[in-house]
């Protein structure tokens, strides 16, 4: 910051004088961006070497007015400055606050002394700290839910896999029997098979996330992604008596990941909206997922007319092992978030005036003629 300069009262600097050796020798050996201003003609009398580094076009004889389109507020700084406060510097609000700290002196005689000092490498050197910081929880999230995935593996593959012998079996058996199986019978089995190998589909492809930590990268036509949720949860839709609703354009939507990851996603989203639903029925339960298909991004947003969030659900909506549910785990959430993470994509929510919410998923799109490599 500057200090107060000692001058005699009687040496202000002349208008019609050069600027003494001595004192551009010392102001420029700071480093900072210095100038003279004339206040009386609005122009620069002599800049610094910094000053001449950061604007070589904006040397002595530049007008403030010319100054002004680099540095906003330099030339009302200027106008206004107080020729009673001679030699007593103050701050100034030039141009943007994170890249100046600015500050204007009046000498007297009409000369004023600006002073810029660049802190536009230290804005960058936070920054950089903002997102290295931001990265280390990314990969302590992609490590934490790797470290789980790892385990919920190993412990589920095995039951799985013999519920889904079994049930396959059991349908073998009851199609032997006198009269076969009936169509609401059939039906329930084959849902629950279904329902089985999506849960197999999905610890697979979390083994192999284990090892890679990356989500495959293939085309995926998103709209036909959410019809096969909402396949698989008919029988929850049955069940809440919750009408469901698809509103989506009748082109395919494409984007590029990991059609596991993504659906299981969409899945954990539609059976969080459901549960919502059965919380506190409204007269008529509603799911309706909507999806937006922008040049750039694609939108997906799960609503319900459900129980909605409290402010302290709200809060730790996202934090892991922090459920509302009696028997949540407080995973689903979180582990989504990670997923579409990995897919350059965003994750958020938003409550209605009345009662229910709504999660946006938002993910890069792919255009449609786009090579898939």
């Amino acid at each position: 910051m500057l200090t107060t300069l000692n001058r005699p009262s009687n040496a202000s600097l002349n208008i019609d004088e050069s600027p003494p050796a001595e004192l551009c020798a010392a102001v420029s050996a700071f480093g900072d961006a210095v100038a003279l201003v004339d206040r009386a003609a609005m122009r620069l009398r002599w800049t610094s070497r910094g000053w001449k580094v950061l604007w070589p076009t904006l040397g002595a004889g530049s007008t403030l007015a010319e100054v002004e389109q680099t540095l906003p507020g330099v030339a009302a700084a200027a106008r206004s400055a107080d020729p009673t406060a001679a030699g007593t510097p103050r701050r100034l609000s030039v141009g943007t606050a994170a890249e100046w700290e600015a500050e204007l002196a009046d000498l007297g005689s009409g000369t004023l002394l600006l002073r810029l000092a660049d802190r536009r490498e230290q804005s960058r050197a936070l920054q950089r700290q903002l997102d290295d910081r931001e990265q280390l929880l990314f990969t302590s999230r992609v490590i934490s839910v790797g470290e789980m995935a790892s385990t919920l593996a190993h412990e589920l593959n095995q039951p799985i896999g013999a519920a889904a012998n079994l049930m396959r079996g059991l349908r073998k058996r009851l199609a032997r029997r006198s009269g076969g199986l009936a169509a609401e019978e059939s039906e329930a089995l084959d849902r629950a098979i279904e329902q089985v190998m999506f849960a197999s589909r999905i610890i697979a492809r979390i083994r192999e996330f284990t090892h890679s930590h990356q989500p495959r990268q293939a085309r995926v036509d998103f709209s036909a992604l959410l019809r096969s949720s909402a396949s698989l949860l008919d029988w929850d839709l049955r069940r809440t008596g919750a009408s469901l609703a698809l509103e989506m354009p009748e082109a395919a939507v494409l984007v590029r990941g990991d059609a596991v990851m993504l659906q299981q996603v969409v899945v954990n989203l539609m059976r969080n909206a459901l549960d919502a639903l059965r919380t506190d029925p409204p007269e008529d339960p509603r799911l309706t997922l909507r999806l937006f298909a922008g040049a750039k991004e694609l939108e997906l947003q799960v609503s319900d007319n459900g129980c909605g969030l409290a402010d302290e659900v709200a809060a730790r909506m996202f934090v892991p092992f922090a459920s509302s549910k009696p028997n949540g785990m407080g995973l689903g959430l979180s582990i989504c978030r990670s997923f579409v993470e990995l897919h350059r994509g965003r994750l958020w929510f938003s409550r209605h005036a009345d009662r229910g919410v709504t999660f946006h998923l938002g993910l890069p799109a792919l255009a449609p003629g786009h090579a898939d490599h």
